[in-house]
């Protein structure tokens, strides 16, 4: 029956994009066929998604698959995007994630397990599955208002508070969604209602029922200098599984400022507050982002330094009435933010960074990263994989991670990615979790396609 529901997926695209075709090709309108493909090879020394260490024991003390680890990924996103007018636009798109040779799969990911609650949110798979169906009115009520419906992806700012997740192989926060946007000149002003899928490689995401969370957001940019902007956000998260698990109602509201290019110098602040309960528990918690630096574009290669520290508050007493943990509302989780050896996430956090970037030849960009990390408090968890400081154990320093990018646009729609990371263990990790190094080795492929139908037949 999973499969049969997979299948009518394939089945009402394939016949929804027939549609379109004929629609556009018979009223001479625009119409795209687009998307990507992408593939990718990973290679793991001494951690893996699930635990890290050369034993691969989790924070529950179980062997969670290995340590040396290889896996092939592929990803191909597909579909059309169809105008109707200037001011009506449809989007109809399907995605398929698989991941090849791991000693991972979808049992691994599953929450709430054993429970009526259960349900799997597997980072890498998931089979053909909707990534966007949607129609976007523009100038709606009035001239700069536009309403966008159905499924889609929410994105702003540096994806930290509102992102996809675009670097797992299964897309992270893809929403049922309605979304109005005022939009006047380069301010902006988005707001929604949404729910957003799950990721169970097996099992169809519909667009009315069987999400895991639903929330409200606010997202707004308004221009400060030709090239900084001041972006306030507020959001509301309530989760729908929860007959086992605490209910959370938790809100988030703050502020992005940043500049990208005043004379050379940079900056970019983020300040993020979190309220509100989850099950009995109230919620007080903070994160910041704190960024600056200099770009020598005189120089040869462009050279751009920048320093910085991003900050998520832990819980010095879990066992109290107050969590004060901070935890992502529905930003991306892994990818360039937080080390790209990915096993940080933005909370209980202190990370210490520097990178330099630099373009040595045309179309290729080079990033040199550095992270020290550490625990905001002792007595929480590192969030990445829950481990914990075991009795009578205090340490708070994870490690320092060495990160080295390169990205090659041989053309314009293809491009290489190659990323080397290597995490130096600190004395928490040496000292709860197991006593070695890590590394990650990741070379990727991404090819981008368009072919525009326009009156063929004049």
């Amino acid at each position: 029956m999973k499969m049969n529901i997979k299948t009518t997926n394939i089945i009402i695209f394939i016949l929804s994009g027939l549609i379109l075709l004929i629609s556009g090709v018979s009223h001479a309108k625009k119409l795209s066929f687009d998307g990507e493909i992408r593939t990718r090879f990973e290679s793991f020394n001494g951690l893996n998604a699930k635990a890290y260490g050369n034993f691969s024991v989790n924070a529950k003390g179980k062997v969670d698959g290995k340590s040396n680890d290889d896996r092939m990924l592929s990803r191909v996103i597909a579909g059309f995007t169809y105008s109707e007018n200037k001011k009506i636009i449809y989007r109809l798109h399907m995605y398929d994630g698989h991941a090849w040779g791991w000693s991972l799969g979808r049992n691994d990911f599953i929450k709430n397990r054993g429970t009526s609650d259960q349900y799997v949110m597997d980072p890498d798979e998931d089979h053909f599955e909707f990534y966007d169906a949607n129609v976007k009115i523009k100038d709606i009520f009035t001239d700069g208002l536009s309403l966008e419906l159905g499924r889609q992806r929410i994105f702003y700012g540096d994806h930290r508070i509102f992102g996809p997740g675009n670097w797992g192989n299964a897309i992270g926060w893809i929403w049922d969604a309605g979304r109005f946007t005022y939009k006047r000149h380069d301010d902006f002003l988005s707001a929604w209602y949404g729910r957003t899928k799950f990721k169970d490689p097996d099992r169809y995401s519909s667009f009315f029922d069987d999400h895991v969370f639903q929330g409200v957001g606010v997202y707004g940019h308004f221009k400060t200098s030709p090239n900084g902007a001041a972006e306030p956000f507020f959001a509301w998260k309530n989760s729908l599984y929860h007959d086992v698990t605490p209910e959370e109602n938790s809100f988030q509201y703050g502020m992005r400022l940043y500049e990208k290019n005043f004379h050379g110098f940079n900056y970019d602040f983020t300040f993020a507050k979190r309220s509100g309960t989850i099950g009995n528990k109230s919620i007080n918690a903070y994160a910041y982002v704190a960024k600056t630096g200099y770009c020598f574009e005189q120089i040869p290669m462009k050279p751009d330094f920048v320093i910085g520290r991003v900050f998520a508050s832990g819980d010095s007493n879990p066992n109290d009435k107050t969590i004060d943990t901070y935890a992502k509302v529905f930003g991306s989780t892994i990818g360039e933010h937080y080390g790209r050896i990915n096993i940080m996430s933005w909370s209980n956090l202190v990370d210490n960074q520097a990178d330099l970037s630099f373009e040595p030849a045309d179309r290729v960009h080079v990033k040199i990263s550095y992270h020290d990390f550490s625990l905001d408090k002792a007595e929480d968890s590192w969030e990445f994989y829950k481990y914990k400081n075991k009795p009578g154990n205090h340490y708070t320093h994870l490690g320092n991670e060495f990160d080295l990018e390169l990205k090659y646009h041989y053309l314009k729609n293809l491009q290489f990615h190659f990323i080397y990371a290597y995490f130096k263990a600190g004395d928490f990790v040496k000292n709860n979790v197991e006593d070695n190094n890590a590394s990650t080795f990741c070379l990727e492929c991404t090819y981008k396609f368009k072919k525009d139908f326009i009156n063929p037949f004049g």
